[in-house]
């Protein structure tokens, strides 16, 4: 693109200057006067070469490029071959940016390969979870399986009273290192990353599994001084 110099004035004004980006002159001129209305064009020259198009221009050029591809059909080998081009033009034009179609689909690609590395973390830490609700599970099971027994059974009453007195000791335990851990997470929540704050995450997870079994065991001894 060229940039011309035009002096110009409306009729009975003093002489104004204006910079005009186009191909040619005769395009700089009919910009002009669009731009400025019925004036008088005093002088004109070539003020640059090699100017870059404004925006305006560069979404003009951009459209009549998809016009002409548009036409030749639907199944045409530049229509094929510009499929996604225009939107990282049009990302260019409006962000002041310089990607290229193939930098572009590398930026997506190191995206994905991102995704996929957070969804293998996640699909990691989901096992992992699983594995422990499958293990206290188990441990529900077996605590509702020895409740089960116990209320088929007619305890000596020291037996239930140990068998209390353990379960609510280890209860307040549990309670105890839930609190402990939650402490620890909040010491470090600003920096989640640290080894710290993991292991005091998993620490939380197992009392409170563990005091779950607890209360279940707790709950079934109360039941059978009930009964």
């Amino acid at each position: 693109m060229n940039s011309y110099k035009f002096t110009f004035h409306y009729p009975e004004s003093s002489d104004e200057t204006a910079y005009i980006t186009e191909r040619t002159e005769s395009a700089a001129r009919k910009a002009l006067l669009k731009q400025y209305g019925k004036v008088e064009i005093v002088d004109s020259e070539l003020h640059d070469t090699g100017v870059n198009a404004t925006k305006a221009q560069e979404r003009e050029t951009l459209e009549k490029i998809k016009a002409m591809v548009e036409e030749l059909g639907p199944q045409s080998y530049l229509k094929t071959a510009f499929d996604g081009v225009y939107e990282v033009a049009e990302m260019n034009i409006e962000e002041d940016a310089a990607y290229s179609f193939p930098g572009r689909v590398n930026i997506l690609e190191e995206q994905l390969r991102e995704m996929g590395s957070k969804y293998n973390a996640v699909k990691l830490d989901a096992a992992h979870l699983q594995a422990q609700l499958d293990d206290t599970l188990a441990q529900l099971a077996a605590a509702q399986e020895q409740i089960a027994t116990l209320k088929g059974r007619q305890l000596p009453a020291w037996l239930h009273s140990a068998a209390y007195g353990l379960a609510v000791e280890e209860l307040a335990a549990a309670q105890k290192r839930m609190e402990q851990s939650a402490e620890t997470m909040a010491h470090y929540a600003e920096a989640p990353q640290d080894i710290a704050f993991a292991e005091a995450v998993k620490s939380y997870r197992a009392a409170k599994e563990r005091r779950g079994v607890c209360e279940q065991i707790v709950k079934g001894l109360e039941a059978l001084t009930e009964d």
